[in-house]
């Protein structure tokens, strides 16, 4: 009986060892990842609330006389019920909207002659750079135009990190109209750009 009771102390003598030795190999691991900043998408899914599907989204008007000037901005104002996570780049048309007998007129229009597929300029064609701030903090996203980084309806990029646009933020997308190719039959004299903000809300709960 004793031998018995000997070999089940030395059982969970060594079985106690065994979780000692592998506490110590796991505790500066756990330290490590406490003292590791957590990542932007970490901080991000930490925020409370429902995650729900959605867009954010602005349209302005322009003219044959914005051509290589910097235009009106599009502010797109975020929802009160709580912040909205970019997680691509904005998606960019246009539509001719004047005159009425335009060619186009109503249709889906690129914002850029790059790429183009058939190696031909299609028919009106507006090329734009942009900047993006927030309106709330005027925050630049960056110091100078950048170049037609956009999504298309064929090609939703990703971004490299998701961005938070807070509670009530209003977002400004100021475009640059670099040059107008309004080669159809009848040109547009007027044009509407939209612009799609892809990602998802966070409502409060």
């Amino acid at each position: 009986m004793a031998d018995q009771t000997n070999a089940v102390l030395r059982g969970h003598r060594d079985a106690i060892q065994q979780l000692q030795a592998q506490v110590a190999q796991l505790v500066p691991i756990v330290q490590a990842l406490g003292d590791r900043p957590r990542t932007v998408a970490e901080e991000i899914d930490s925020i409370p609330g429902r995650r729900m599907e959605g867009t954010l989204d602005g349209s302005v008007t322009f003219t044959a006389a914005d051509e290589g000037q910097r235009g009106a901005p599009i502010i797109i104002q975020v929802s009160q019920d709580g912040p909205f996570v970019q997680t691509h780049y904005p998606l960019a048309l246009w539509l001719p909207t004047a005159p009425d007998n335009t060619t186009n007129f109503g249709r889906w229009r690129p914002v850029s002659t790059y790429p183009l597929p058939t190696q031909v300029v299609g028919t009106d064609i507006i090329d734009i750079s942009y900047e993006m701030q927030d309106g709330g903090n005027q925050r630049l996203l960056q110091n100078a135009p950048r170049v037609p980084l956009l999504s298309t309806p064929e090609n939703i990029v990703p971004c490299p990190v998701p961005t938070l646009w807070a509670t009530n933020s209003a977002i400004l997308f100021i475009p640059t109209y670099r040059s107008f190719t309004w080669n159809s039959g009848t040109p547009p004299t007027e044009g509407t750009l939209f612009v799609t903000i892809p990602g998802y809300r966070i409502v409060n709960m």
